[in-house]
């Protein structure tokens, strides 16, 4: 089968390669692809970054979904034909804090499937059976209503739900400020959206362009405000009655933006932070002191996160389909990793090539 293979750590070492369909135990599945999304993780490792979580040579696509394609003879819990996603968990020790208290994602030894293990830019993906004996939610059943497409993306959909609701704790009636308009962005909007927030400010650069603001305003952005060209503090400011925003999501990542977070967000209230920067921050801790604002990083999702959403996607009240700006096949990836470098797409979806 074809498969997008990053092969070494280094700036591009990443190619189309023939692998063999794997080989399952009695204990795993096997799981035939029908889509996978592109993240701006798969574009980072194509850049060589995020070394410490990879594990080359790897298959990469972390966001996909599929049916049952094989099963082990041990296996009772599915069938061939299920329709399924997965939350890329590959292993976990399930004997670490994190493990322990179902946080998964946090697991110091956990290889995520599309990066520390083979991943979902091909035809197969295979399950291992001990991770979904320690992790049974790994894998789950995808909903009538949903397509492949819709539900290869759910991954950062539940990132965003995540940061919103389950970690800024947004209520109905709060003020919502998102820096960044990509997808991560736009699906933190949507999640403030479900949650009441009375306004909700999509931030970013005018480079971003005006379809990114149009779909942030699709979304549920009531404002949207571009940080280059506008007072970022006196618009949002004036937005708010002076009062500021109760959260503010970074999905931004670059940290000169905590400095636009901190200006913004009022009183005893919360910063979550998505977006990565590997520099330094170089600036004073002491606001976060002074107005006692929380900072909380964010990775991931959980149980909690994949049920709400595809409960709010089967509701009509999370909007999975416009997210989707286009279609490719596995071989066109390198086109795909260059047309989100551009920003000229939002989340791509990568079928795998015919056998």
């Amino acid at each position: 089968m074809k498969a997008v293979v990053k092969y070494g750590y280094g700036k591009g070492e990443t190619e189309l390669r023939d692998v063999p369909i794997p080989e399952i135990g009695d204990d795993d599945l096997l799981v035939e692809v029908k889509a996978a999304g592109v993240c701006g993780s798969d574009i980072a490792f194509d850049n060589g970054q995020h070394k410490e979580i990879l594990n080359p040579p790897v298959i990469l696509g972390h966001e996909f979904s599929g049916v049952v394609a094989k099963v082990g003879k041990n296996v009772t819990k599915w069938k061939v034909g299920d329709r399924v996603v997965s939350d890329n968990t590959g292993e976990v020790c399930g004997e670490c804090y994190a493990c322990n208290t179902a946080d998964f994602l946090s697991c110091p030894e956990r290889k995520g499937i599309g990066y520390g293990m083979d991943g979902g830019f091909t035809n197969y993906v295979k399950i291992l059976g001990k991770t979904l004996a320690r992790v049974p939610h790994s894998l789950m059943r995808i909903p009538d209503c949903m397509s492949f497409e819709e539900a290869a993306i759910l991954d950062p959909a539940c990132n965003g739900y995540m940061a919103v609701v389950q970690e800024a704790k947004v209520m109905p009636g709060d003020f919502v400020a998102v820096f960044g308009v990509g997808a991560l962005g736009l699906f933190s909007i949507q999640a403030a959206r479900a949650a009441g927030a009375a306004k909700i400010i999509a931030i970013a650069l005018s480079s971003d362009g005006e379809s990114r603001f149009e779909m942030a305003r699709h979304c549920g952005a009531t404002h949207v405000v571009k940080s280059d060209i506008e007072d970022c503090r006196e618009t949002v400011m004036k937005i708010t009655n002076g009062e500021g925003v109760s959260c503010v999501v970074d999905a931004a990542g670059v940290n000169v933006v905590m400095k636009s977070c901190l200006s913004i967000v009022r009183t005893a209230g919360i910063i979550v932070k998505i977006g990565y920067d590997h520099n330094p921050y170089n600036n004073s801790l002491d606001p976060f002191i002074d107005g006692a604002i929380a900072l909380k990083g964010h990775f991931g999702y959980d149980w909690v996160s994949w049920r709400n959403v595809m409960n709010l996607v089967e509701a009509g009240k999370f909007d999975m389909k416009c997210m989707i700006s286009h279609k490719m096949h596995v071989s066109e990836f390198r086109e795909a990793f260059d047309m989100v470098r551009r920003k000229e797409s939002i989340k791509i979806i990568l079928y795998p090539e015919a056998l």
